[in-house]
């Protein structure tokens, strides 16, 4: 996680070019199981937000991942971006009370993301929803945080845990989302939620160590 204005701008900047990279791709994956629109309405998402970006240039950085969150949530382009920004709205309220500089305050933010997305969606572990890669990842998380472990530790584990969630919505049957209307034909499908959720989590770890090394 990055911790001053620029980091948290920097970070952002990041994720709006690991979505323009995999917009395709997600687009294929959600083509499996729903109208193929996954990337294309994330790209969009992010787009908003990069029109924006100047504006939140030294505000506090969970100032900017609020502000951020809102401009996703509010963007109009599908429940994708909605999701994660309400995620990332709940995450910086979290942020703002705890600071950013210690494992356990992400965990508790990424907890909070996790529950505000689970709220909006219903979805549970098992539904074929991006669920299945970040329930997972806060998991992992919060227990190497819980024994010590630094953040970049934290987030290799994080990350780890959410591959392994994406791939096995391979072998679900969706119960929520666009996996539940595609019924037996998503069986073999990966789903896009859980694929951008795992790619979103790898850009904030890649962000930490190859920008913030002083907080790893």
């Amino acid at each position: 996680m990055c911790f001053t204005s620029d980091e948290a701008v920097l970070l952002i900047k990041n994720m709006a070019k690991v979505v323009a990279e995999n917009e395709e791709y997600l687009n294929e994956l959600d083509s499996g199981i729903g109208d193929a629109e996954h990337g294309l309405n994330l790209k969009r998402g992010f787009e908003a937000v990069m029109g924006r970006i100047e504006s939140l240039e030294g505000k506090p950085p969970q100032e900017v991942i609020k502000e951020v969150g809102t401009t996703l949530a509010s963007a109009g382009c599908g429940t994708g971006p909605t999701f994660y920004g309400l995620a990332m709205r709940s995450a910086a309220r979290v942020l703002a009370k705890k600071g950013m500089d210690s494992p356990e305050a992400i965990a508790e933010s990424l907890e909070a993301a996790l529950r505000a997305i689970k709220e909006k969606g219903g979805a549970e572990v098992g539904s074929k929803t991006m669920v299945d890669a970040l329930e997972p990842a806060v998991t992992a998380f919060k227990k190497r945080a819980g024994i010590g472990g630094s953040i970049l530790e934290a987030f290799d584990d994080a990350v780890e845990a959410a591959r392994t969630g994406m791939e096995a919505t391979r072998d679900m049957i969706g119960k929520k989302g666009r996996g539940y209307h595609a019924g037996e034909r998503g069986l073999g499908h990966q789903d896009p939620g859980a694929t951008s959720a795992y790619l979103l989590l790898k850009c904030i770890r890649d962000t930490v160590v190859k920008y913030c090394p002083s907080k790893n």
